[in-house]
């Protein structure tokens, strides 16, 4: 693995301690340059990773640096036409410290636990920015920035809870036997079906979020229905996800060879509107035909929707994830 000589965190430290002394402009100027070397570090990252859930970020990254960088040019060509951004002297922390193999766990780990510092750094950038400008657009901008570097920390530590927690657990797509598994975060589960699909194992997901939105980055045979008391395409009630229990029978046979998943999203909700009972009842229907035909349920669920004794039950029958 190539590191830079220095700490990243000491270079962050650093370039934080100089840039509390510069002027409006010269903080966006470096905020536009750092947004565009950012692009460039999380496709460079993305280029390298095997894991297609940790590419997936990683491009997801790079595009919202980009569409970052837009939106502060364009500001800057508002407030300073005419001029071209600064050439502020500081290094763009997101290029400076290393460049993986991925070659193994404690690779992306390393590389995870610098990308959360660096979205850090950056959150801290925007605010000192809304901190001197004197312009309300710039304040208005750069908070909101700082609000979504701050989302980016977040989605990254998921990813990176997620790896540190299958590594622990000794737990690998490529290797997971047949049966029932429980992610208490949506996300986290998100990246692990992402891996999934991306090794050819089909996938039919019943969802309670946004079915365009919970596509994305997801390849392969995708199948969605969206748990919803309104009509719709691809929509059913939660009182009717009983009765799917043949199709969804069906769909783990005819992928017996292969293998398939399916997803449960939010269980919380489903024992809401079923009981717990029924809920159950559903759940370990599906993960016994899941086990007999070759496939894996996933689903999601939070302790707080679920008495003490009723999540004992649950994670006794399945394996609790991350």
């Amino acid at each position: 693995m190539e590191m830079d000589l220095k700490d990243p965190k000491e270079v962050m430290e650093e370039v934080i301690k100089r840039l509390k002394k510069s002027s409006p402009k010269e903080l966006l100027s470096y905020a536009i340059r750092n947004e565009v070397e950012e692009a460039k570090y999380y496709a460079r990252l993305a280029s390298r990773a095997k894991h297609l859930s940790v590419k997936a970020l990683f491009l997801k990254m790079s595009e919202e640096s980009r569409e970052h960088e837009a939106a502060l040019k364009s500001l800057f060509e508002k407030l300073f036409p005419g001029e071209e951004p600064l050439a502020v002297e500081l290094p763009p922390v997101e290029v400076a410290p290393l460049y993986p193999k991925f070659a193994s766990v404690e690779d992306y780990i390393t590389a995870l636990e610098y990308c959360m510092e660096s979205e850090l750094f950056a959150k801290r950038t925007y605010e000192l920015l809304g901190e001197v400008a004197e312009d309300k657009e710039v304040r208005e901008l750069a908070l909101s920035l700082a609000t979504m570097e701050e989302e980016h920390y977040q989605e990254i530590k998921k990813v990176y809870e997620l790896i540190k927690a299958m590594s622990e657990k000794n737990i690998a797509p490529s290797s997971l036997r047949p049966g029932g598994y429980l992610f208490t975060d949506n996300v986290k589960a998100k990246y692990f079906l992402i891996d999934m699909a991306s090794r050819g194992f089909p996938l039919r997901a019943i969802i309670r979020e946004n079915p365009e939105k919970f596509l994305e980055g997801l390849s392969g045979r995708v199948e969605v229905v969206w748990i919803t008391k309104a009509k719709g395409e691809s929509s059913v009630s939660p009182s009717e996800l009983p009765s799917m229990s043949s199709e969804l029978l069906k769909f783990l046979k005819g992928n017996s060879e292969r293998g398939s998943v399916l997803f449960l999203q939010n269980l919380g909700y489903i024992a809401l509107e079923l009981g717990f009972k029924d809920m159950m009842d559903f759940v370990l229907y599906l993960k016994d035909s899941a086990v007999l035909h070759n496939g894996y349920l996933v689903a999601t669920a939070v302790p707080e929707a679920f008495e003490k004794k009723e999540w004992a039950i649950l994670t006794s029958e399945l394996e609790l994830i991350s």
